[in-house]
């Protein structure tokens, strides 16, 4: 036997009995239940050339999965594997290798020696080094990210995408600005139009605030930016909400389902303003039920989810549904995450303080933000702060945009960069990007 495909079985078990198929070329027992492997099985397979094990719950990979040293396509995507274990790092004629949806941190520089790897794709993980931007421009990306790292030291960055979302003159900007500096009103003239980027520091973390304009003609932008592992601050206007569905649906249904359409796996944060104008008890209330409407809302999701895919699995042809099943799966399984409303007055120091401290708490949560550190090469720092310094001079165009040849160029002169490659420069600009 030469083949053997055992996928969709609804296996607990890796069969031990595979060990006795020693002309075995290729087995695929993906999409089953195993979550362990056995060690043994692989010693006598010294043919084996293509292995699928991918949607399945293995944790671990067997050692002696260096005995097949002919392997050239092996996929363990969409399982519990933490680390890259030594033995694929053996296995020399590798061609394609996929190791996305698990829950790697990082990947091993040696692995990316090997030239005969030609397709590669780790989506979906937890990475740090390389940092999942990198790993999305691909192996030459990989390989020139690990390259610089072996010429210059590395470092640890704390960097937050964050993405302020509700109605028009809900207090987005004025949150933005307070948490920047001292407490703010943002006169209704200076609304934001279009979308308005700042950096900001909260102690190790560095902020990158995104303030998306209300207004209605621009939501078909939002959706272009609002992007993977960025934390969602949802502001609503407590004053003008009343508790009521279509309220509810307008001020904070509207703007979850949106974003989790987008990314299923976001952290959205509401906050709740103007409580100023609104009495104590007023505010408990609307709180109360903004919280209680959110909660039956993602109920109510993963309730639709959960019989879609049943529909599709129970009908006549499941083969026909089989791609649909599976997205439909990895879509109920991401963790869309919705805290707890905070009710502040955007005007009070203090309030601002503890929503500062509030969103601090909850980027150090490495459960919902695990790529929030990242390792990086010095010379990806080194071009950002370049960037920074040239858009800062007299010289640099009123309109903040210059093309590509004119980038390499500016960035060519500066002596503190010394001599980075071209290639190498488009990789860091497609991260920094």
């Amino acid at each position: 036997l030469k083949e053997l495909a055992l996928s969709k079985n609804e296996l607990a078990e890796f069969p031990v009995e595979i060990k006795n198929l020693r002309s075995l070329e290729k087995l695929e027992i993906n999409q089953n239940k195993m979550q362990n492997i056995p060690e043994g099985i692989f010693c006598s397979l010294h043919r084996l050339k293509h292995l699928k094990l991918n949607n399945n719950r293995i944790s671990k990979l067997p050692d002696d999965l260096s005995n097949c040293g002919g392997l050239e396509y092996f996929n363990i995507s969409s399982n519990w594997i933490r680390v890259i274990p030594p033995c694929i790092l053996t296995l020399k004629k590798l061609v394609e290798l996929y190791v996305g949806n698990n829950k790697l941190r990082k990947l091993p520089a040696e692995l990316f020696e090997n030239k005969v790897l030609k397709k590669f794709n780790a989506r979906s993980n937890p990475l740090r080094e390389p940092p999942d931007e990198v790993c999305s421009g691909g192996l030459k990306q990989i390989r020139n990210y690990f390259s610089q790292l072996q010429k210059s030291d590395a470092e640890e960055v704390k960097k937050i995408k964050t993405i302020f979302l509700g109605e028009s003159m809900a207090g987005k900007s004025t949150i933005c600005k307070s948490l920047c500096m001292e407490p703010v009103v943002v006169p209704t003239e200076e609304r934001t139009v279009g979308i308005e980027i700042n950096e900001f520091q909260i102690e190790d973390f560095t902020f990158y605030f995104w303030d998306f304009a209300g207004q209605h003609e621009y939501y078909l932008t939002h959706h272009v930016f609002i992007t993977p592992q960025a934390f969602v601050i949802l502001v609503i206007n407590l004053q003008s909400y009343s508790s009521n569905d279509e309220d509810f649906k307008s001020h904070v249904q509207f703007w979850i389902s949106n974003v989790l359409m987008r990314v299923p796996d976001s952290v959205v944060l509401p906050v709740g303003t103007h409580i100023d104008c609104c009495d104590k008890e007023a505010v408990e209330v609307k709180k109360k039920d903004i919280v209680t409407r959110i909660r039956e809302m993602l109920e109510e999701r993963k309730k639709k989810l959960d019989q879609k895919i049943k529909f599709m699995e129970e009908n006549n042809d499941p083969e026909m549904f089989l791609e649909q099943v599976d997205n439909l799966k990895q879509l109920a399984n991401c963790r869309a995450k919705v805290l707890d409303l905070v009710a502040i007055n955007c005007k009070n120091r203090d309030d601002i303080m503890q929503l500062r401290t509030k969103i601090l708490e909850c980027v150090r949560e490495e459960e919902d933000f695990p790529n929030a550190v990242k390792i990086l090469p010095l010379s990806y720092r080194a071009v950002e702060k370049a960037i920074l310094e040239m858009s800062h001079a007299e010289d640099f165009p009123a309109h903040g945009m210059m093309s590509l040849d004119e980038l390499f160029s500016s960035l060519g002169k500066k002596e503190k960069l010394g001599k980075v490659e071209k290639e190498v420069l488009k990789d860091i600009l497609r991260y920094l990007h």
